[in-house]
């Protein structure tokens, strides 16, 4: 591993700190480098917030050193007038003489002309270290200005034997509930680092779901139903969209919505896999076994991971298109 790389991937470790609080700006941490060592740190804390570049350039103690240092930053700095003045100018400013770059941003805002900024004023650039690490932490952000859509995140609790819920007709009074309490509490964590959640009407109507972030500290995402326009909806905290998914995706990303978090159910799950709108899926089973009731949805490919949590698994399935 060479030193731009180590660095680069200390980056990575300050970024995802600020993950569920930036959207819709990329996650981005920054270090500065002084002859082999380590004077300064930042990330970007949230939305409206100062950037990476700038938390990390005002952890320094002596700020004539910054002439002297290098700065790290996984995402390419920002060019443009935002919340934020551009963090380009302030390295200029400062007098850094060289910045070494994680990923190029692919907001159209940016897209190289951070990069061009400093080059033209003489500062010394490297581009597309640990590249791919850089990306896949920012894959919301990337997916979201790449595919024009959110990232999407497919969601569902099963048994043992591949049911996701009783049969609601002969089981009324048996328990539903499938994964242990530390999958409940991880499940809310994940709530609070997507920009949205959805359900499709019959969860929300069935189930009256609170999707909130109330095990685990964190913001609340965003709550929207799919349904049919003859459909009534009961509940003033839901958003709807359209039940067809290609319009209902179309509609999040026209709300400037990054991330969701797909919660099913069985129908509305189906839908996203069937049109192949979907870049993960999280599949959580109990250590249980009903024998019969709503069979879950069936994933192509094989799981990439599998995670043991006090006697539940928890499966991760990426789709790479």
């Amino acid at each position: 591993m060479t030193f731009d790389e180590t660095y680069i991937r200390r980056c990575l470790q300050l970024a995802a700190a600020g993950l569920g609080y930036t959207s819709p700006n990329p996650l981005v941490g920054s270090v500065i480098v002084h002859e082999g060592k380590i004077i300064g740190e930042g990330y970007h804390h949230e939305y409206g917030g100062p950037h990476a570049e700038i938390n990390a350039i005002n952890s320094v103690n002596d700020e004539n050193l910054l002439k002297e240092s290098v700065l790290y930053v996984n995402l390419e700095p920002c060019s443009h007038f935002g919340k934020t003045p551009p963090c380009a100018d302030a390295i200029i400013r400062h007098g850094i003489p060289k910045v070494v770059i994680g990923s190029v941003d692919c907001n159209n805002v940016v897209n190289g002309t951070g990069i061009a900024k400093l080059r033209n004023a003489g500062v010394e650039v490297v581009v597309d270290v640990c590249k791919q690490e850089c990306e896949d932490l920012n894959r919301r952000f990337f997916t979201f200005h790449r595919k024009k859509r959110p990232y999407i995140i497919l969601k569902w609790a099963q048994t043992e034997d591949g049911f996701m819920d009783i049969d609601r007709e002969y089981d009324k009074n048996m328990s539903n509930w499938i994964t242990n309490r530390a999958l409940k509490v991880l499940t809310h964590k994940w709530r609070g680092e997507e920009d949205a959640i959805l359900v499709g009407f019959n969860t929300m109507n069935n189930d009256r779901p609170q999707l909130t972030t109330r095990e685990y500290a964190g913001k609340n995402p965003g709550r929207f139903v799919m349904q049919r326009g003859s459909e009534i909806l009961s509940r003033n905290d839901y958003t709807p969209l359209s039940d067809n998914v290609h319009e209902a995706v179309g509609q999040l990303f026209a709300l400037n919505v990054q991330s969701v978090i797909v919660e099913g159910g069985r129908k509305t799950l189906d839908k996203f896999i069937d049109c192949g709108l979907w870049d993960e899926a999280r599949i959580l089973v109990g250590d249980i076994r009903w024998g019969r009731g709503l069979e879950a949805p069936k994933m192509p490919g094989t799981p990439g991971k599998t995670i043991n949590i006090d006697g539940n698994r928890l499966f991760y399935v990426r789709r790479h298109v």
